[in-house]
């Protein structure tokens, strides 16, 4: 028969209170003793019961933050879908998420944002896409080591943060990845250029950049590498760089998209009658790209999985708190899934 929290209490010599509280990362229980009731629980074979324990939190929910930048791009929205359905399933088990949800890459709202969730809720935990901002990163730890709440990261990474893990693509990976097949497809010849938007605070685009950077100028190649900044990630702004870059580069041979506005540099390698000539690789399996593949307007796409992502962070963080079930690593990479014309059949 199971041992039972009552069981476990005597074994330490503690109120059941404090194995509950021990148990399921609640706080106020020194760390020493904590760390003995969970090594008791375990030597016992302590398992608990999510469903017995959403009863026992009748009118009384565990509620889990989530906060997201970059909202109205395409792949965030699959993300935010995933999320909203992960908590749907949550719910089911005495579990309330609430969103903050921006639009911008300003470290200041985001702050913002997590301040008025701990001033509306009491927070049992948070999953966020942090900027990578100090601001943010200290906001984090003082969430951790002040107020001992648990916190995942997202899609995009503060490594420096003492959050308990990452679910999301390793975004240098992904670049060296997109260099290898760029190399490939231009037999290592002529000038490449990467494509980026604003990117001061998203880790994630500017680790795409330095892995393309780094296949290209560590491998020995005839490929010349160009950089093309352009102002804003919206259609008609990267459809602007990218008409301004084909007309001015005659040896153009590949263009690398890291951030969004996929769907102006496609619009402009398609009207200059250089598809195919001028190879393009993109991120993100969503329509318009897949439909830049089909057509042949670009060469490659690499996805991220933004099932994963968005559902990932609120199941960890929901077996964390009502489990006491820490995460088994600390970075859960997401597959770096290289798409083209021929195996892209069943996504359209």
């Amino acid at each position: 028969m199971a041992i039972t929290l009552n069981q476990i209490a005597e074994l330490c010599g503690v109120s059941r209170g404090t194995v509950d509280r021990a148990l399921h990362n609640k706080g106020r229980v020194r760390p020493e003793l904590a760390a003995r009731i969970k090594r008791v629980a375990a030597e016992h074979g302590y398992t608990p019961n999510r469903a017995g324990m959403a009863l026992s939190r009748a009118g009384r929910p565990i509620k889990i933050g989530v906060v997201l930048h970059s909202a109205d791009t395409p792949f965030i929205r699959m993300v935010l879908e995933a999320c909203r359905r992960e908590a749907a399933r949550l719910a089911g088990f005495s579990t309330k998420v609430i969103f903050r949800i921006s639009r911008t890459l300003d470290p200041l709202e985001q702050v913002a944002m997590i301040d008025d969730l701990l001033e509306q809720h009491q927070l049992s935990g948070l999953a966020i896409m942090p900027l990578a901002s100090a601001l943010v990163e200290d906001k984090l730890n003082t969430l951790i080591d002040e107020h001992h709440l648990p916190v995942v990261t997202f899609n995009t990474d503060l490594p420096h943060s003492r959050r308990i893990c990452y679910i999301g693509q390793d975004n240098r990976a992904a670049g060296r990845t997109a260099a290898a097949l760029m190399r490939l497809v231009t037999g290592g010849q002529g000038v490449v250029s990467a494509m980026i938007g604003p990117s001061e605070y998203h880790y994630a685009y500017t680790d795409r950049l330095v892995g393309f950077r780094q296949e290209l100028t560590q491998t020995a190649s005839g490929l010349c590498l160009t950089e093309t900044k352009i102002a804003s990630d919206e259609v008609g702004c990267a459809q602007q760089a990218a008409e301004a870059l084909l007309r001015d580069t005659p040896a153009l041979r590949g263009i690398y998209v890291i951030t969004p506005g996929y769907a102006g540099v496609c619009a402009a390698l398609a009207a200059s009658g250089r598809a195919g000539e001028v190879h393009l690789i993109l991120h993100d399996e969503i329509a318009a790209n897949l439909h830049a593949l089909r057509d042949g307007v670009a060469d490659f796409l690499i996805g991220q999985d933004a099932e994963e992502q968005g559902a990932r962070p609120l199941a960890l963080l929901a077996d964390y708190i009502q489990l006491g079930r820490r995460p088994e690593k600390t970075f859960f990479h997401t597959d770096i899934r290289v798409l083209l014309r021929h195996n892209i059949g069943n996504l359209l």
